[in-house]
């Protein structure tokens, strides 16, 4: 049977080619940015599929707070004065290179505070101040399930 003659086929086709193909492009990007952050590169790749299903242009609704998440690692724009101090600006943030190297450097703060721990990867959600610990349990729980997906793929293509 062809796959594509099926509803759910036709999705699951589109799915792989936008994915699969989104995937190869950005590989060396993850990894770029994990190097240059000392940080795990599947568990990057674990919090932006979380994060946005690896949509690029990804925009989160408006916080209260007036901000918003922006882009493949879903950045929070209250980083934006620190950010365009490097010279990254709002739009920037689209790109999914740049986007993967500022989530990089968050996760990378928030080891530093917590050490290599689950409570970083919560602090990447709600932020270091947060004392959120439900939706930080929430967030790190799936990022887990992400990310022993993507160990598993990995492991897969190192036995290839």
């Amino acid at each position: 049977m062809n796959i594509s003659s099926r509803p759910i086929g036709r999705f699951v086709l589109l799915m792989l080619l936008v994915f699969g193909h989104a995937s190869i492009g950005h590989a060396a990007c993850w990894n770029e940015a994990a190097a240059l952050y000392n940080v795990d590169p599947i568990l990057l790749k674990a919090i932006g599929w979380h994060e946005s299903r690896g949509w690029s242009d990804a925009k989160g609704p408006v916080l209260p707070d007036g901000n918003r998440a922006i882009g493949v690692m879903q950045i929070n724009t209250v980083h934006l004065p620190t950010l365009t101090r490097a010279g990254i600006r709002r739009e920037d943030l689209l790109d999914a290179c740049t986007s993967e190297k500022v989530g990089a450097w968050v996760l990378a703060n928030c080891i530093k505070q917590f050490g290599p721990t689950w409570k970083a990867v919560g602090c990447y959600n709600t932020g270091p101040a947060s004392s959120n610990v439900a939706a930080q349990l929430r967030y790190v729980r799936s990022v887990q399930r992400y990310y022993a997906a993507y160990q598993r793929d990995a492991a897969r293509e190192q036995q290839k």
